[in-house]
């Protein structure tokens, strides 16, 4: 008999109590068969390991009606019509059994968010695809005899006092199979009130959007700081954006958007379009090194910049647009921090401005721009969906 590599420690790792269950013992076994199956050994020891935990908590999930993955596919069927990123489902799909496509997905999720040293991995690799297909086999027969966890039952649907819905919004945050992958750099330095601002999951969501999927609940309404008001801006602040906007477009032929080559261009912009004094305190001395630069107006926000992107953009009124440059890293503004804004960000994929990107090893070009908002979620988390 194999030696279990996988021990009750790793799989209560990622449930929210700290004494096995009945129902436990059969999941981890259930994690040792699948860690039998040839796993490429590019992942490292400790990713392969969360890779079948994660695969079985995807199983115990869909029987015990925990509720993560439906909600995680509705939102997405929300978002963007379809089940699951990247990937078409069969006929064959039914949404309460265990299915290839989902577990292709946890696969790559797992996979892109492990943390070590590795390209973007192409949602279409074959070692995927036929890792999810034996893993899928074991399942199948699985999910006709797996037990359910009756602690799971429909956990997200109420809580006992405050230091119940606390301890399940903690959980949630950062420890389940879907959420712990893409907390893994960061839960050591979040504090309980981070929770509420920071967007967690495959689609980075807030805390209050995952609950508004698994519970109708109104008691959870109640939690402070889980569901907090959409902060005011000022009077005086909107009506100052309102003139800065309006001088904005006015002296950019109606555009809310500008492309500048160098700092002298920026300068300019801002003394001569915008009226800003002439002076250092006012026209970004420190932005003198950089290429160039992207100005963006908002009637109720105010401007933001950005710097040295504007070879990715496929704007008509991009002169600096350059479509070779653009295949080459274009890519970056959906995964790499604070590259691009989030609101300059998400007008592009609404506009189809940056049609070049493409993951810089394998393309998949078509993939990407399918997929380009989920690409951004996933990778950027709050740098995407934060303020």
């Amino acid at each position: 008999m194999n030696q279990s590599a996988i021990y009750p420690k790793d799989w209560l790792s990622i449930h929210p109590y700290t004494s096995q269950q009945p129902s436990d013992k059969y999941f981890i076994d259930l994690s040792n068969q699948l860690y039998t199956v040839s796993i490429p050994e590019e992942l490292p020891v400790h990713f392969r390991k969360k890779l079948c935990t994660y695969t079985a908590a995807y199983l115990e999930d869909i029987i015990s009606n925990l509720g993560l993955w439906n909600s995680f596919r509705q939102e997405h069927r929300r978002l963007y019509h379809t089940a699951l990123p990247f990937y078409a489902v069969s006929t064959d799909y039914i949404d309460e059994e265990v299915n290839e496509e989902d577990i292709r997905f946890i696969i790559w999720n797992t996979w892109q968010k492990a943390l070590y040293p590795h390209s973007y991995i192409n949602p279409n690799d074959e070692r995927i695809h036929r890792l999810s297909q034996s893993f899928y086999q074991i399942l199948c027969k699985a999910y006709e005899e797996a037990p359910e966890n009756d602690v799971l039952e429909n956990y997200f649907h109420d809580f006992k006092d405050e230091k119940d819905a606390d301890r399940k919004l903690t959980w949630l945050f950062g420890h389940t199979y879907l959420t712990e992958p893409s907390m893994q750099p960061y839960i050591e330095r979040v504090t309980p009130k981070d929770r509420f601002i920071i967007p967690t999951g495959p689609l980075a969501l807030f805390l209050h959007e995952w609950m508004d999927l698994l519970s109708k609940n109104a008691s959870w309404k109640q939690i402070k700081g889980l569901y907090t008001p959409e902060p005011v801006i000022p009077l005086k602040t909107k009506e100052k954006n309102a003139n800065t906007y309006q001088r904005f477009t006015n002296g950019n032929n109606g555009k809310h958007i500008a492309y500048l080559n160098g700092y002298g261009e920026l300068r300019h912009f801002l003394t001569q379009i915008l009226g800003w004094a002439d002076d250092d305190e006012h026209t970004l001395p420190q932005m003198k090194n950089h290429r160039n630069f992207i100005l963006v107006s908002n009637p109720e926000k105010g401007i933001l910049l950005a710097k040295d992107i504007c070879e990715y953009i496929a704007d008509s009124a991009n002169k600096l647009y350059n479509k070779e440059e653009a295949q080459k890293h274009a890519f970056r503004l959906l995964t790499e921090e604070t590259v691009c804004p989030p609101d300059l960000l998400s007008y592009c994929i609404e506009h189809q401005l940056i049609p070049d990107a493409q993951l810089p090893v394998h393309g998949e070009q078509e993939l990407v721009q399918r997929n380009a908002d989920f690409i951004a979620r996933h990778s950027l988390l709050y740098y995407y969906r934060g303020d």
